[in-house]
């Protein structure tokens, strides 16, 4: 059975023959709605009639049908029976007024017609926030084949801002508009169910065709809105999928592709292949050296900074890659998991920063305490901006939240990622040499307090300052 993680994405016919299909989503969210989008190439609703929700259960083919019950929702489904304008089927879950942190397990299965799985996109609560709404995965086409794609995407403003974000408006919202001789009329879809608010509007699609770019309810933490200082900026994975314009795209949880078209950064030695016309620069160190000046570091400080990373080789200077063409990136059979940020700011052990968009500004930082010469040799990386990042992970990297009540410790060797505000301190802990880190000698530590996330992967990394004494 295969199971995608967020930015994910696999081809139907890798696990399924046959263009019949059943999607079951399951929770623990009590009053949840499960729904799904039937959108354009552009990932626009333009017919209403493919909005398959509660009070509208089937399309008018019937080629998406749904039936609802506590905490489950199935979806059967005949993809050649789609019309041609229908390009995705978005899979979705939402509530009024409790967050999908209050989520327990959410899980969407994939099954072949008679009911057996044969993929799964699990989720957890833990991922998210204060997201009412919430992209679970999505089928589309692609080079004349369906595939199916990981998406873990967030709405604050609930449903009424996913709906926007498609090219949808809420009844009573909308502008007064002649009819459009080829989009339908808006469907009047009846009132919504017992559990809902009796003012819950109605959805409709809009007539004519709304514009492209989203309104005023963006998601909050993948593509197209930012980043914030919340658990789910990490792990709510924004990978392209195979829309024009987006740069990255996973290929596999090891592989990404860069759809380069001008200049995008990547970890030198991190290229397997490549087509077009690329040219491939290493860095200058100087950027190097100063990050490390703007930080407080010192000229000294800077020096010795790049000297470790010289000598360490945990990471070298950045390639950047020019031009026009597609280049394939992984690094030791990591997991990469794609962020999308909109003028944030994250802090990146530098070996761990597989590549991001030449709109995204990076620093090369000297850390304050001892406690960065253990993760990641002296430095880290901080990346800020608009655009997309790739970050690396031996195995599915953990993202824990951290609150000013609830401090988190972390092993050195396993910590790949921190909030913006986060400023992580050295402890030497003896009472717990044998269970923390690799045991032996006095236990390091690092200690994040104050509010915001860190992430971990499950492997200890040897770091350059492994062989110094403990103190």
């Amino acid at each position: 059975m295969t199971q995608l993680q967020p930015g994910e994405k696999r081809k139907l016919s890798d696990f399924l023959t046959g263009p019949r299909l059943r999607v079951q989503v399951t929770h623990d969210l009590p009053q949840a709605d499960v729904s799904v989008f039937g959108l354009d190439g552009e990932r626009k609703l333009r017919d209403d009639r493919y909005f398959v929700f509660y009070n509208q259960l089937q399309s008018p083919g019937r080629e998406v049908s749904l039936q609802l019950a506590d905490g489950r929702a199935t979806f059967d489904l005949d993809l050649a029976a789609l019309p041609a304008g229908i390009e995705r089927l978005v899979f979705v879950i939402s509530h009024d007024q409790q967050p999908m942190s209050r989520l327990g397990q959410l899980r969407l299965s994939v099954q072949d017609a008679q009911g057996t799985e044969r993929a799964a996109v699990p989720l957890t609560g833990t991922q998210f926030t204060a997201e009412r709404a919430l992209m679970i995965a999505e089928l589309y086409r692609h080079s004349g084949e369906w595939r199916l794609a990981g998406v873990a995407q967030g709405f604050q403003g609930g449903l009424d801002s996913l709906l926007e974000y498609f090219g949808g408006q809420v009844a009573g919202n909308q502008t007064p508009a002649a009819p459009s001789p080829v989009a339908p009329a808006p469907a009047s879809l009846p009132a919504a169910p017992a559990h809902m608010p009796p003012a819950a509007p109605a959805w409709s699609a809009p007539v004519p065709p709304a514009p492209a770019a989203p309104g005023p309810g963006v998601p909050t933490g993948a593509a197209p809105s930012g980043q914030g200082s919340s658990l789910s900026d990490f792990l709510r994975a924004s990978a392209e999928q195979d829309r024009p314009g987006d740069v990255f795209e996973l290929e596999s949880s090891k592989m990404l592709e860069v759809k380069v078209n001008g200049r995008v950064w990547s970890k030198l030695g991190a290229m397997v292949a490549y087509r077009g016309r690329l040219d491939f620069q290493r860095a200058s160190t100087l950027s190097d050296l100063m990050g490390g000046m703007r930080q407080g570091g010192g000229m000294m400080g800077s020096l010795l900074g790049a000297a470790m990373r010289m000598g360490s080789g945990e990471m070298g200077p950045l390639v950047s890659i020019q031009g026009q063409g597609v280049c394939y990136l992984a690094d030791q059979g990591k997991e990469i998991s794609i962020i999308r940020l909109q003028g944030d700011t994250l802090n990146v052990n530098g070996k761990d920063l597989l590549a991001f968009e030449d709109t995204v500004t990076h620093e090369i930082t000297m850390q304050r305490s001892v406690a960065g010469m253990v993760s990641g040799g002296m430095f880290s990386v901080q990346v800020r901006g608009h655009g997309m990042v790739a970050l690396l992970s031996h195995g599915q990297p953990l993202t824990l939240r951290v609150t000013p009540q609830e401090p988190v410790f972390t092993d050195p060797n396993a910590t790949i990622a921190w909030s913006e505000n986060l400023r992580p301190d050295l402890r030497v802990s003896q009472d717990l040499r044998s269970m923390f880190g690799r045991g032996g000698g006095e236990t390091l530590q690092m200690a994040f307090q104050g509010s915001g996330f860190v992430v971990v992967q499950p492997y200890e990394e040897a770091a350059a300052m492994d062989h110094l004494p403990s103190h």
